[in-house]
Parts: structure tokens; sequence; C-alpha cells
């Protein structure tokens, strides 16, 4: 079998922190080793110069990132039993979480933040006590299937995931961890959320994971979460999104 890199995913986002994986190479001879690279260009060639030094593990927890900035990953896997012949993953594209200033009076926009002029549909949920991370404002949440009380709810792991909204700034609390409660804003309510590249205003949008609070323009077969109310000219733009959750599939 040909030597094939593993898949790279996001475990959380932070805003001056990223926890990523990476799947382990399969096909070649083994054992395999690996090294991780970071770069802010899209579609970098790996070396020297964006080497993570010591990064050789399949978990990699980088720090010291730039708030509400795009970075780039890839991984080499080097198997050792066949020569090091190498092979290199997708790049992984993570977008760390701009940094939020409390602000009592919500006089400039936050991700996570209401547009107070449109109606309330906000619903209370519950932390699963199987969510491992720390959820931020704007992440977006899926429902977990239990029986009574409160709706629990964990943090979207994929793009595909249904949404059943995004958790609504709090002044009082920048995280949310298992067993917490927290406010989620669902259909018709109005949200500030990211865009991860251009958006029309008026255009459909899709979560995108890329981004804590992220969302993306449609692509056909995609989970639509809502519409953008503000248009974005490129990534890492604040826009507010008429939501449209629970999501809901578009032909």
């Amino acid at each position: 079998m040909a030597l094939t890199a593993g898949l790279l995913s996001k475990v959380s986002i932070g805003s001056t922190t990223a926890s990523v994986l990476s799947g382990a190479a399969t096909g070649g001879t083994g054992p395999y080793t690996y090294q991780w690279y970071k770069s802010l260009t899209t579609g970098f060639t790996p070396g020297a110069g964006n080497l993570i030094a010591g990064a050789t593990s399949l978990a990699l927890s980088d720090s010291g990132l730039l708030a509400g900035t795009t970075y780039f990953y890839k991984v080499v896997s080097i198997d050792t039993g066949a020569g090091n012949a190498t092979i290199t993953s997708a790049q992984l594209q993570v977008g760390t979480v701009p940094v939020q200033e409390l602000n009592q009076f919500i006089q400039s926009p936050l991700l996570g933040v209401p547009d107070l002029k449109f109606s309330q549909n906000t619903i209370s949920v519950q932390i699963d006590s199987t969510q491992a991370t720390p959820l931020l404002a704007g992440s977006a949440v899926k429902c977990v299937d239990s029986a009574g009380g409160v709706m629990k709810v964990v943090g979207c792991s994929a793009n595909s995931d249904e949404v059943m909204g995004f958790i609504v700034y709090d002044i009082k609390s920048q995280q949310f961890v298992a067993g917490d409660r927290a406010e989620i804003a669902r259909k018709g309510d109005v949200l500030y959320l990211i865009a991860a590249g251009p958006i029309a205003r008026g255009a459909q949008v899709t979560l995108d994971l890329s981004y804590a609070g992220g969302v993306g323009a449609k692509n056909t077969g995609d989970k639509i979460i809502g519409y953008a109310e503000d248009k974005a000219s490129g990534s890492g733009q604040l826009i507010r999104v008429h939501l449209a959750t629970p999501s809901f599939t578009v032909a």
C-alpha cells in the first residue's frame, strides 16, 4: 500500500492557543515519526522556516498565537522503516478567537453578542458532561439525546453537524465547561459571528469550524445556519447572522 498521511483536526481554539490532532500515517512499513509545521500562508511548503520545534507527536498544543489570526498547519509523516520516506498531510486552517474586551454596555460588536434590535429566541441549556474542552461565546452547539430536565448540548465537531444554536456572550463567563449553564441563540435571533471568508450580504451561510464562531459561504449540500446581515470582504470579520437553527440542508 502507498504511504498515506493522517487527517488533521481541531480539538479546541482560544485567542492565543490551539489544540489540534493528526491521525496516524498508514500504508507504509513503519514505525513512523511526525513533525508539525505552521504558516500564515495557505498552501505553504513545510521547511526549516515554518517547523514547530519539538512538535513530534500526533497531538499539538500550540501557544503564543496572535488573536483573530488565521494559521495553517501541516504534518510530515516519516516512515523510518522504509528509508525515511515522507508524506505531507493536507493543511488544516485554524482561526484564533479575536480578543474580547469586557464591555458592560456592548457599545461595540463582540463574538456571540446578539443584535438587540431583533426578537430574542434564546433558551437556557446545560453543557453536557461529555464536553471535554471549554466552549466559548459564539461556539456552535448540538443537542445531546437525553431525557427530562434542561436541554444538554456539546460543541459541534464537524461542519456537517446539525447545529442547535450558538452560545451567547456572557459578561460574567468567558468559557463554558461541562455542567455549566449557558444561553444559546436560535432561529430568529441575530448574532455576531466570524466570517471564515468573503460573504455577500443576504447570502445563506454555513458552519465553518476553522474559527470558533465561524461561518462560511454556502456550498451545495451544506447545512444552512442562517443568513448574512452584513457583508464580509475576507476572513476574521465579525458579521451579523440572522439564525435559522436548527440548521437545514439545501440541495
